[in-house]
């Protein structure tokens, strides 16, 4: 897939969180997983700017998805207010590092639909996971993911959005 489609991609499958996220935790939560969804979704291909590293390769493993959620985890933990409670930032931490994890393994999964594929356990497995359903430059899917997802996202935001005014108290 191309940039438009693994944001898309990522985007339709964060969706569906996004009403459980606000309810659970916040709705600037939820904004700020969006953030972090769309933001690394072209995250893995970074290697075709790099000269030494194959594209496919190291950055597009499930070792390359952990460090991710690692670095997201600790990102979302230095957000947290300075005077919030312990276990607000191990709950900060686990939801930046599920976001930031998610975020890389569906790019990976948006990438096993392709014909190149991957090898997502590199260098542990050589095993090569491909379903060669459609190109990668295949330019009207990955519109239509793009607007899918987008379309998706947005309508779960408006809900989520919805939501937390209505449990609002008139003024």
């Amino acid at each position: 897939m191309y940039k438009d489609g693994h944001i898309g991609f990522n985007a339709l499958l964060y969706a569906p969180f996004v009403p459980l996220v606000s309810a659970r935790w916040s709705l600037e939560t939820a904004v700020l997983g969006t953030v972090l969804v769309v933001g690394l979704a072209p995250l893995p291909d970074i290697d075709e700017l790099l000269p030494r590293i194959p594209h496919r390769g190291p950055t597009h493993t499930v070792w390359f998805a952990v460090l991710v959620g690692l670095f997201a985890g600790v990102g979302t933990t230095l957000l947290v207010d300075a005077t919030a409670t312990s276990s607000t930032s191990v709950s900060a931490f686990r939801f930046g590092f599920a976001v930031g994890t998610g975020s890389v393994l569906a790019h990976l999964a948006g990438d096993v639909v392709t014909p190149m594929g991957i090898s997502p356990f590199a260098p542990v497995s050589a095993a090569h996971v491909t379903l060669d359903w459609f190109p990668s430059k295949h330019g009207r899917i990955n519109r239509a993911l793009l607007l899918l997802g987008s379309g998706a996202l947005l309508s779960s935001l408006a809900l989520a959005i919805g939501f937390s005014s209505a449990s609002v108290p008139p003024i």
